[in-house]
């Protein structure tokens, strides 16, 4: 279908709300409220709305989707069309119909547990926690604030972490 997965200014057929700072997730939801998203996207959402079932196969790929269905995803299940704020979740506007993700992988199935290894730890990188700031633009200031203020301490310490464990007990049958 040559679906183009990057999202772009080009997705939006009408004018910016915004010409001085793009910001994609506001402007697809802009131009979905006006009906202003290209065709490609429009007709991905009327299978979406359409359908009952969606299933989603694919490849695991670095340990994740691949790119273009991820590009899928962040273009045609966009604000305004998929959910809204409030209106996700329980609320959100696919309510009622269902989803399947259906993966086949290239490893076996202790790959991808806690102790398995993804694809920073995969290409022989040491892996630490993740640092993890949830939905900043929506904390308060204060919050914000001690979320770099916490970022800020840990990496004065960072180089005294240990790793998390990736590697499982076997390792490609060695």
């Amino acid at each position: 279908m040559d679906f183009e997965p990057r999202a772009t200014r080009k997705d939006m057929t009408s004018a910016l709300s915004n010409p001085e700072f793009f910001s994609y997730g506001v402007e697809a939801y802009e131009a979905c409220k006006k009906l202003s998203l290209t065709s490609d996207i429009i007709d991905e959402q009327k299978k979406v709305q359409e359908a009952d079932l969606v299933i989603f196969q694919f490849p695991l790929y670095w340990f994740s989707v691949p790119a273009i269905l991820k590009g899928w995803m962040d273009r045609v299940l966009c604000q305004g069309f998929a959910f809204d704020i409030p209106g996700f979740d329980d609320s959100g506007f696919l309510q009622g119909k269902l989803a399947l993700l259906s993966i086949t992988t290239g490893g076996t199935a202790e790959m991808y547990s806690k102790t398995g290894h993804g694809t920073l730890h995969f290409c022989g990188f040491k892996v630490l926690a993740p640092q993890i700031s949830f939905a900043p633009e929506f904390v308060s200031e204060e919050e914000r604030k001690g979320m770099l203020a916490s970022w800020s301490q840990r990496l004065k310490t960072i180089w005294k972490e240990e790793p998390i464990p990736c590697t499982p007990p076997w390792y490609f049958g060695q």
